[in-house]
């Protein structure tokens, strides 16, 4: 019997080995992980060129950074954004040429190399300092390739149960645009010209307003009329001034005017992290607005990009959608 509990012993161990080995942490979708050895001082430097703070209200990166050195690289090989800096006298020289076999000065790019969607980075050239200068010159581009995987992970989370054709349908019929949203949403329509949306778990809102003809595309004027909005419909919701970024992008072929930030209702005393997105089409005035709830999470950018996404799917009457979704 104690020749069989001794043989049985090393099976157990050798398998608990097994199954250390296949579970390393995965990290979040938004986390960068920079392989950069040699690189100790200039750690912010990274994190300034291709990250960006959002208040939500909460201070909030828009990716987490994680400096390491090749040699810890095994606990983070299933990470999904991974950055590795080197020139020919840096530690991890011999780590780098495994995975990027060309050692000539650039930037490279590599899908799928350790694990499955994963998106690697090399920056390579002749000395740390022209390697700082390489990374520096292409941040936009990483950045944007970071930000593109990033959303592609969070569509497949906002969609994971599918779609609601059903209310998709429904919105268009009824205000002549509508969205892809998945199962859960509830619809509230308030007049003509205003509807909401809403969803928990966390707690979730879109408001949709339309005028019938356009608007100067200025953000103070959009926060101002979403305020207004809010007094009438929300018990005095209104957007915290001191939170707030501005940006442009394209919506359905026309600028649109981003706001992110934060809402707050000191009458309910809530608030929580919103994205507004504002334009012009076809001589009428479209803004779409997303709002979270949800005190227990700090980080709520994930949840303001989901609902970046929905609004990017927007459909309208007069764009070529003539028939029901």
């Amino acid at each position: 019997m104690w020749r069989k509990f001794i043989f049985a012993v090393p099976i157990v161990l050798l398998l608990a080995c097994e199954r250390a080995e296949e579970y390393r942490p995965t990290g979040r979708e938004n986390e960068v992980v920079f392989i950069c050895d040699g690189f100790p001082d200039h750690i912010f430097t990274l994190d300034s060129l291709i990250n960006d703070t959002f208040f939500t209200p909460q201070e909030t990166p828009l990716f987490r950074i994680t400096p390491i050195t090749y040699e810890q690289f095994i606990t983070y090989m299933n990470y999904k954004n991974i950055v590795i800096l080197s020139y020919p006298d840096s530690p991890n020289h011999e780590f780098y040429s495994r995975v990027f076999p060309s050692t000539g000065v650039g930037v490279y790019i590599r899908k799928n190399v350790f694990t499955e969607r994963d998106l690697v980075f090399g920056v390579y050239s002749e000395s740390k300092d022209s390697v700082l200068k390489l990374l520096n010159y292409y941040a936009p581009v990483l950045k944007q390739r970071i930000f593109e995987n990033y959303i592609s992970f969070l569509k497949d989370k906002e969609y994971f149960l599918g779609y609601d054709k059903k209310l998709t349908k429904k919105l268009f019929k009824e205000h002549g645009f509508t969205f892809e949203l998945s199962p859960g949403w509830v619809y509230i329509n308030h007049d003509e010209n205003f509807f909401t949306l809403y969803k928990h778990y966390p707690d979730r809102f879109i408001y949709c307003y339309t005028a019938a003809s356009e608007k100067p595309l200025d953000a103070n004027a959009f926060m101002h009329i979403r305020d207004s909005l809010g007094q009438i419909y929300y018990d005095g919701d209104q957007i915290l001034r001191s939170s707030i970024r501005v940006d442009t992008i394209g919506i359905n072929g026309v600028p649109a005017i981003v706001i992110v930030g934060a809402w707050q209702n000191d009458k309910n005393t809530t608030g929580g992290g919103l994205i507004n997105i504002s334009f012009n089409k076809d001589g009428c005035f479209y803004m779409f607005d997303y709002g979270i709830y949800n005190p227990d999470v700090q980080d709520k950018i994930e949840y303001i990009l989901r609902g970046y996404l929905i609004f990017k799917t927007v459909k309208l009457k007069n764009d070529g959608h003539s028939k029901n979704p």
